[in-house]
């Protein structure tokens, strides 16, 4: 059963430098051939300063930014090795760029445990990180929500 006393708590900052070759690379796996994310002429020929990030990026930060989000939550006693992706939200505050350095701090904003008619039970926790720019100004909010399944004993 997820601890609720845990909601609330905050991990400490991470930073990440937004790369313009890893949001090309992005846009190419992901079968994006928009061209304002592989071209900055493109992108300022429709009005963007420079490669707009692609919508779905944010994932990346949690991956590449965050290495220490296993540990975070497994420090809230979650078990990690049974987290499902539940969703992901995006929250744009402001336009985010290559060479951009942001700095995320995690929360966990919500958490509940549910009960199966089984005896198993399930804890669906909500972590939300909000980054700020290298100006302080704050560009996105990101949520996640994991699903952890507990066997019933």
């Amino acid at each position: 059963m997820f601890d609720t006393s845990k909601v609330g708590q905050s991990f400490p900052p991470f930073s990440i430098e937004v790369e313009r070759c890893k949001l090309r690379e992005l846009a190419l796996a992901i079968g994006d051939d928009n061209p304002i994310y592989i071209s900055r002429e493109a992108a300022q020929a429709a009005g963007y300063r420079d490669i707009p990030l692609p919508p779905t990026a944010p994932t990346l930060f949690n991956f590449w930014g965050n290495t220490h989000l296993n540990e975070q939550l497994r420090s809230t006693g979650l078990e990690i090795e049974r987290i499902l992706h539940g969703e992901e939200e995006y929250e744009y505050l402001a336009p985010i760029y290559p060479g951009d350095i942001l700095t995320g701090i995690s929360t966990i904003a919500s958490g509940k445990s549910r009960q199966g008619k089984d005896g198993s039970s399930m804890d669906i926790v909500t972590v939300e990180t909000r980054y700020t720019n290298q100006e302080q100004q704050q560009v996105l909010i990101a949520r996640t929500m994991v699903v952890v399944r507990i066997q019933a004993s």
